[in-house]
């Protein structure tokens, strides 16, 4: 009975790996939450061991060899082969089993099995990002050849297929990154002439301002295609000895060959062969210099869709977000407390007869004395007026 594909992909991951090796969580999305559980089942049912003295021997560096043979009395000359061999063939594998690593291989149904599924396993060690789905109907499809193929063969082909769904949808982002993965399936396979047409389908998608669903980009948040993936086209450039006038013509050559019918494209391919020459001697993509050559998208125009920049239909409807709030506590504002006042007070019916206190009487104003006039201030017109009298009064004496 056969694995399923997630103990397959455990298995071509534990390969090799220390016994003491614990799987980290983010391999668990590819594994399953219960990998290390289902390692002691793999064992037991024969896919997989722990690995003996002598097949990890090699593993030790020489000086630890050297110095272990001449303390079992042996000479710790040679080399690492040697070194290897004189431990193997003299000393019992109980005496070094201490010191040797142990590791988990594969058995040989492990084995055949893992190359009967090795596409899966290259899918997840080498990020393509292709489903158990797509590997499987390519792998389907090839059988039905009756021809033989390799791993290789089925990602190629799926790969394809996948290209094929991506451009009749129209979905031009998701493709753009699916010809820099198809890039990178032939990098590994140290294939330069094949992954470098590739690239240039990356930058023309780039270029075009085309994004997924027929969108157009305004031509003001035109992206350019990373600086990371232009130094990685001169390098390959550099290993097929390829000057700048051949990158242009095969540049052209690739696009008529290879790229997909666009709804609209900013520029030209014949500008963006100038386009990317200028990147490759190390000139950034300046926006403004091109305006005069770029092509203008119609509004109205119902093979692709675009919003010029600025207009508020590109940010869609405004949408009522609830406020946040925020984890960070607010100092407090100063505000004056409101004055209640307290409700008046009520003995109980059980409390003691408080005494009662009379309330002090207003102080009267003082009598005065009989016999006695309170003298008034007078003033300066008053006390002039007095002596006229007087004068008046000693005038009719002398009369």
């Amino acid at each position: 009975m056969g694995l399923v594909i997630r103990d397959i992909l455990l298995l071509g991951y534990l390969e090799g790996k220390p016994v003491h090796h614990r799987i980290p969580p983010f391999e668990l999305r590819t594994f399953g939450d219960d990998a290390e559980a289902r390692i002691p089942l793999l064992m037991k049912d024969g896919w997989l061991r722990e690995s003996e003295p002598r097949e990890t021997a090699g593993m030790l560096p020489d000086r630890a060899l050297s110095e272990f043979l001449k303390r079992c009395g042996l000479s710790g000359e040679g080399t690492h082969a040697e070194l290897t061999k004189r431990l193997v063939d003299h000393i019992s594998e109980k005496d070094y089993e201490h010191v040797v690593p142990k590791i988990y291989v594969l058995t040989k149904e492990g084995k055949a099995e893992l190359g009967h599924h090795l596409a899966y396993v290259l899918n997840a060690k080498e990020g393509y990002g292709l489903t158990e789905g797509e590997i499987g109907e390519s792998q389907t499809a090839l059988s039905q050849r009756g021809e033989p193929f390799t791993a290789r063969d089925i990602l190629r082909r799926a790969l394809m297929q996948k290209i094929s769904l991506y451009t009749m949808a129209g979905e031009w982002s998701k493709l753009r990154n699916t010809y820099y993965t198809a890039a990178n399936f032939y990098l590994r396979v140290k294939d330069n002439e094949k992954a470098l047409p590739y690239l240039y389908l990356v930058f023309f998608i780039d270029m075009s301002g085309m994004g997924n669903k027929n969108n157009v980009v305004p031509y003001e948040n035109l992206f350019p295609t990373q600086k990371g993936m232009i130094l990685l086209m001169d390098e390959i450039r550099l290993s097929l000895h390829l000057s700048m006038d051949d990158v242009k013509s095969s540049f052209l050559s690739s696009i008529a060959r290879m790229a997909p019918r666009l709804p609209f494209a900013y520029f030209s391919p014949q500008v963006m062969a100038s386009m990317l020459i200028e990147r490759l001697r190390g000139t950034e993509f300046n926006g403004t210099k091109y305006i005069a050559e770029r092509n203008v998208p119609d509004p109205a125009s119902k093979s692709y869709h675009y919003i010029p920049y600025g207009r508020s239909e590109i940010r869609g409807p405004m949408k009522n977000v609830p406020a946040v709030k925020p984890k960070i506590m607010a100092p407090p504002s100063l505000r004056m407390p409101k004055f209640t006042a307290p409700p008046p007070f009520k003995p109980s019916d059980n409390a003691w007869p408080l005494p009662r206190i009379r309330k002090p009487e207003p102080e009267r104003p003082a009598a005065p004395k009989p016999g006695l006039k309170k003298e008034e201030k007078k003033g300066f017109f008053s006390r002039l007026k007095e002596l006229k009298e007087l004068f008046r009064d000693d005038e009719e004496e002398e009369e």
